[in-house]
């Protein structure tokens, strides 16, 4: 399914990893070397920097040559319809397919313009076609079902975290749009319906993360499962519960009264706290980092609702309280704790490093020839002069 060739990209991963070996000095130059002529990797690869220039050169190109030749195509109507950009779309995408595998791309930043140009195009042509009543006409839900559709095959085809995004943005869209369909009903509950929709898709994503066949979109699932659980956490969120229902009931934003406030409130206040000490105990940094984030979330809900103090002394006391929290969290990991520490990798254990280097290096390494020992190695014959010294040893 994938349109990388999969033994280089085997290849690319053992590389990437014992590159930060090679930079903690757990394994030598020459090594590294070694192992980077045994695992070739055929992709070609520039920098960050080249990769951004290709990006927006391939982006400016794609765009000039879609204005020429829609200028060509202005005289007909056909232009004016959804299907002039499908089929531009679809065009785009071929070109992608083949300028990938032929220069063996590998998110160079032109295939990834390409993609994205071409994904764009479909996203714009299928909205308006179905929203538009003079050609599809069909509405909301099948909108995102094609969207969906779409985004998960060229995740799967190009393992791109970007439409891994979209994909989460339309599944997530079709739940909602879907369970809005049921009315008063729906929207009332709306709440509870997301947050048992992200839940069941984090878990669904962390047990794909599990499976080794997944080996090569591990980041695709890492970012998708953070979609899931800000979503997760948006759903109960009190600021956006309050925002929907005012919505539901055609209020204004001076009403702050939701039924059920004090579990939306537990939860906009708790759930940053049990993503932190989830990441913690379980030595998950998704968990921890984006608990981290979350806290800023629910402080910015809280001040929305409660002025407690003035702006600047909020802001001091939060950075105060911020500061306290590091210090301890420091302190408390100083001595490794669940497996985590606040020690840094390379001086935590070196027994951590000798799993897959070691067979890796043994592999590489330049045998050692045998050595006959019938034979006795002898010394003699040679010569020498100066110094006084006679002309032979």
């Amino acid at each position: 399914m994938i349109i990388y060739n999969k033994l280089w990209l085997d290849n690319l991963q053992v590389v990437d990893q014992l590159q930060a070996d090679h930079e903690d000095g757990y394994i030598t130059k020459e090594e590294f070397v070694a192992i980077k002529q045994k695992y070739l990797v055929g992709f070609y690869l520039p920098k960050i920097v080249g990769r951004v220039g290709f990006f927006i050169l391939t982006l400016i190109a794609i765009a000039l040559s879609t204005g020429l030749v829609s200028l060509m195509a202005a005289t007909g109507e056909f232009i004016e319809s959804p299907y002039w950009w499908l089929f531009l779309s679809f065009a785009y995408y071929a070109c992608t397919e083949l300028m990938t595998k032929g220069n063996k791309y590998f998110h160079s930043g032109i295939d990834n313009a390409l993609l994205y140009y071409s994904a764009g195009l479909f996203t714009f042509s299928i909205v308006w076609a179905c929203n538009d009543p003079a050609n599809w006409g069909i509405g909301y839900i099948p909108q995102f079902v094609i969207l969906l559709i779409a985004a998960i095959f060229l995740t799967l085809r190009f393992a791109d975290v970007i439409l891994a995004i979209c994909s989460c943005i339309s599944f997530f869209s079709l739940i909602y749009f879907t369970w809005a369909k049921t009315g008063s009903f729906g929207l009332a509950t709306m709440p509870f319906v997301m947050m048992i929709a992200a839940g069941a898709a984090y878990f669904v994503l962390t047990k794909m993360r599990k499976d080794d066949k997944n080996t090569y979109y591990h980041t695709c699932i890492d970012v998708a499962r953070c979609a899931a659980l800000v979503v997760l956490y948006l759903a109960g969120n009190y600021f956006v519960v309050n925002r929907l229902n005012n919505e539901l009931h055609g209020l204004d934003d001076s009403h702050t009264q939701v039924q059920l406030g004090f579990f939306f409130w537990a939860w906009t206040m708790l759930m940053p706290l049990v993503l932190i000490a989830l990441g913690v105990t379980k030595r998950n940094r998704l968990l921890l980092r984006l608990g981290i984030i979350i806290v800023a979330a629910a402080v910015a809900t809280f001040r929305n609702y409660y002025h407690l103090l003035p702006i600047e002394a909020m802001l001091t006391l939060a950075g105060a309280i911020l500061l306290l929290l590091a210090y301890t969290v420091i302190k408390y990991l100083k001595t490794p704790k669940h497996g985590v520490t606040y020690a840094e990798l390379s001086k935590a254990s070196d027994w951590d490093k000798l799993n897959i280097e070691g067979f890796i290096i043994s592999q590489t390494a330049t045998q050692t020839p045998n050595i006959d020992t019938g034979q006795q190695t002898t010394f003699g014959g040679g010569t020498g002069g100066g110094g006084g010294s006679s002309d032979s040893f």
